[in-house]
């Protein structure tokens, strides 16, 4: 039997979460200006200097600004998927996980759901760490839940649903009998 044909836990809850619509709306700007330089680039022929010179420095650019790192972004980062289990609550970001976090839930002492201002006091969504040592695993809105751990750190988890993550947390916390 190969590792892979093994199935993990099932779920007591499971939520995805995608990034606020402008940053996909701002990727897609990002890859229709690499297309529009590219072909810009390409219908112009380049310059009489740029051609005794060498390959510009602009087209690669664009290609990577503008046609690679919008699609490696949305395939790699911009989805959150939290995931409640008998043992863990897991959290990853992207369709291929490019980031994962797996918190064992016999080291949370304490589950308290909160109201936090992304910019304000994160900088932004995605994974960061406060000044505090507060890891924070965001994608939008201004809810979730904050995770006390038995080492004296904490981990907020953003949530659309944040008393459904707390109830599922806690319930899975709760000794079995």
């Amino acid at each position: 039997m190969s590792v892979a044909a093994i199935r993990p836990p099932a779920a007591i809850y499971r939520e995805e979460q995608f990034f606020a619509w402008w940053l996909y709306v701002l990727l897609a700007v990002m890859v229709a200006v690499g297309w529009c330089s590219f072909a810009w680039n390409q219908a112009a022929g380049p310059p009489q200097a740029v051609a005794a010179r060498g390959p510009a420095l602009e087209l690669p650019l664009a290609f990577a600004v503008g046609l690679v790192l919008p699609p490696a972004l949305v395939l790699g980062v911009l989805r959150m998927t939290t995931e409640v289990g008998p043992v863990s609550c897991r959290v990853w970001f992207g369709f291929i996980p490019t980031y994962r976090r797996a918190i064992p839930l016999d080291e949370v002492k304490r589950v308290e759901v909160v109201t936090y201002r992304a910019f304000r006091e994160h900088y932004f969504w995605g994974v960061h760490t406060t000044r505090d040592g507060e890891r924070v695993l965001t994608a939008r809105g201004g809810r979730g839940v904050r995770l006390h751990l038995s080492d004296g750190s904490r981990v907020l988890i953003g949530s659309q649903r944040a008393e459904e993550l707390a109830a599922a947390l806690e319930s899975a916390m709760r000794p079995v009998g």
